[in-house]
């Protein structure tokens, strides 16, 4: 058994579209796991943003590919840890876009078997996954 989870989401054009600054769609966050795997479509309502090192924000460029699909990988809070910081969790959020094609992603988040011993290099402590 492992600790995973894939989710589909939609974002479509609705109410928020119209407001002058509206709030994200997805409030920022980091992914807590150890690796997410996104997939979008094409569609355009709505644009994936990260937080950079000043502290602004900006939109993760995806490629136009009118028929495939992308690909965005992000590290997870607790890949960040295992590799002593070296690979960064990012801040990210979904905002709304002007666009009129609904965006469909589909995030499959990794986890690990919930007994799986993890170590930290930075700390040198050891403990379970499901116990981090």
């Amino acid at each position: 058994m492992h600790t995973s989870i894939l989710t589909l989401l939609g974002y479509r054009k609705g109410s928020r579209h119209k407001i002058k600054n509206p709030s994200p769609l997805v409030a920022p966050h980091t992914d807590v796991g150890v690796i997410t795997f996104l997939i979008f479509d094409n569609g355009n309502t709505a644009s994936l943003q990260r937080q950079t090192s000043t502290g602004s924000w900006e939109n993760v460029r995806l490629p136009e590919l009118p028929q495939d699909p992308i690909f965005v990988v992000n590290i997870g809070d607790c890949l960040e840890e295992l590799s002593g910081n070296e690979l960064p969790s990012t801040l990210h959020r979904v905002v709304v876009d002007q666009g009129s094609k609904t965006r469909n992603c589909m995030a499959l988040f990794v986890g690990l078997e919930p007994n799986a011993m993890l170590s930290f290099p930075k700390t040198g402590a050891e403990m379970k996954y499901e116990d981090w």
